[in-house]
């Protein structure tokens, strides 16, 4: 368990790194982007993205999940795997090429054809990426991750800018978009030493979908229901409306998911290896949700708070009217960690079974919800996917851990009940300090730092486990780097773990 430990702890450093500071770029590029392009550049690319999002699912098709699952892949696995994402994304890029003039007449944008068959190209990258991602992702190499995540970045970064300048309107977004993936496939061959050799097994591929499918049907349902409301408040709303709801969406999923996302890709190939000890399982994945909540609960608060000084500053009052829209997605963000952290541990005892029907039963109450707000327009559309549907979601999720790791609802709710009862006083901060009569851009600053500082000053006096926790994945590196930092890292840690 030691050696595990040092893994997951330097994995969630790097993934940190990886996924804060990339975005933290990437939010920087926004901002600029925000400024140069209208809401009705975002709308138009936002409608390509979904069929794009799309694909992407079934050219991976579950087969990286299985290969991370597999304990005993062999070359031959990863050759199989390799080839048949190829061939799937040639298939798939074939039909979105000729059917990109059905989608620019569908939604009358003639000129969405041309930037449908340019940003699937995004899918050939996708298939040479896949296999060398399960590499990293099964030797926890997240170290090379960040460094390809950051030459992706910055190539899409400086065409995007350029180009929006240039006023190629959302086309400079298209061929960000592009010229971050070719990026990306020549920074993951110069890094990762896998290649494919002339090996193929019917056998291999026909193991792997068994476990695969599954996963590959949750995970486009998830897709197709995730990007559903883009295509529908497309067609029957307005590209505006998509693009405030799209924007409204990116800072809350930005931090979010980030925090998610990087749990989530460091804990599922750990928790594989816990899969033949339930109680060990049990454990790890309550010390999870314990971190993730401790940090996702606070920031999706405070983001919601301070949503409208927030946008007017980063986005100018053009794009006003994305707040509520923003603090809506900050409520629904908030239950992520349940859902990430409970299919985990279910996929991690190999039940892609249990994870499917869980995704099926999601999706059609999501669905029916969507079918019943879609008459009383956009803002109802939305309150009722993130107010209603999100805690239904997060019951679901967790009623077969009752079973399967006897780790029930009732007990993942004890177990977050401090960092919520901690958000509370954050948000009575936050809020506090709004009411001062003063210009709310200029309490922006403030009020995000006292509620933090609050925040961290009550964990670190009542002794939060997750302090502890973050403590000690941070201390190697620190103390690699800074003999004074390490001292007060070393006693976060000793406080906080007791």
């Amino acid at each position: 368990m030691g050696k595990l430990t040092d893994k997951v702890a330097k994995g969630v450093f790097w993934v940190l790194m990886e996924k804060f500071g990339i975005q933290a770029a990437h939010f920087v590029v926004t901002l600029v982007l925000a400024r140069l392009l209208t809401p009705n550049d975002y709308g138009t690319v936002a409608l390509l993205s979904v069929f794009v999002a799309v694909s992407n699912v079934l050219v991976d098709s579950g087969f990286s999940k299985a290969l991370v699952q597999k304990k005993d892949a062999t070359q031959t696995d990863y050759n199989t795997v390799f080839y048949i994402s190829m061939a799937l994304a040639a298939v798939l890029y074939s039909a979105l090429f000729f059917s990109a003039p059905l989608v620019a007449k569908f939604y009358d944008v003639p000129e969405l054809g041309a930037m449908l068959r340019v940003m699937a190209l995004s899918l050939v990258f996708h298939s040479l990426n896949n296999v060398q991602g399960v590499e990293m992702n099964r030797k926890m190499l997240f170290h090379l991750s960040f460094r390809i995540s950051w030459a992706r970045v910055a190539v899409s970064a400086v065409v995007g800018v350029a180009l929006a300048l240039a006023g190629y309107g959302p086309w400079a977004l298209v061929w960000a978009s592009v010229s971050g993936g070719v990026a990306g496939v020549i920074a993951r061959q110069l890094v990762i030493r896998w290649r494919p050799t002339l090996s193929f097994s019917w056998d291999s591929a026909r193991s792997l979908f068994r476990f695969g499918w599954k996963m590959m049907a949750a995970s486009l349902l998830n897709s197709v229901f995730s990007n559903l409301y883009a295509l529908v408040i497309g067609k029957f709303y307005t590209k505006a409306d998509l693009a405030f709801v799209k924007k409204g969406s990116h800072i809350p999923k930005l931090i979010g998911n980030t925090a998610d996302a990087t749990l989530s890709k460091v804990t599922f190939p750990a928790l594989v290896r816990l899969q033949d000890d339930p109680a060990k399982l049990r454990n790890a994945m309550r010390r999870m949700i314990k971190c993730s909540t401790f940090v996702v609960f606070p920031l999706m608060a405070c983001s919601a708070l301070v949503a409208e000084p927030m946008v007017a500053l980063m986005y100018g009052d053009r794009w006003l009217p994305i707040v509520p829209f923003m603090q809506l997605t900050c409520f629904a963000v908030a239950f992520k960690p349940f859902d990430s952290i409970n299919f985990q541990a279910i996929n991690a005892r190999g039940r892609s079974d249990i994870y499917l029907k869980l995704i099926v039963l999601r999706r059609v109450v999501g669905l029916l919800l969507m079918a019943l707000a879609l008459p009383y327009g956009v803002m109802t559309f939305m309150v009722c996917s993130a107010i209603v549907y999100g805690p239904i979601g997060v019951v679901m999720n967790s009623l077969p851990n009752r079973n399967v790791l006897k780790y029930s609802i009732a007990m993942q709710l004890c177990d977050v009940l401090p960092s919520l009862a901690l958000t509370v006083v954050l948000a009575a901060v936050v809020f506090g300090i709004g009411c001062i009569p003063v210009g709310g851009k200029l309490l922006l600053f403030p009020q995000v730092a006292v509620g933090f500082a609050v925040y961290g000053a009550l964990a670190v006096w009542l002794r939060f486990r997750p302090v502890g926790e973050f403590a000690d994945m941070l201390l190697p590196h620190v103390r690699k780097r800074s003999a004074g930092l390490s001292r007060p890292v070393e006693w976060l840690s000793r406080r906080c773990s007791k």
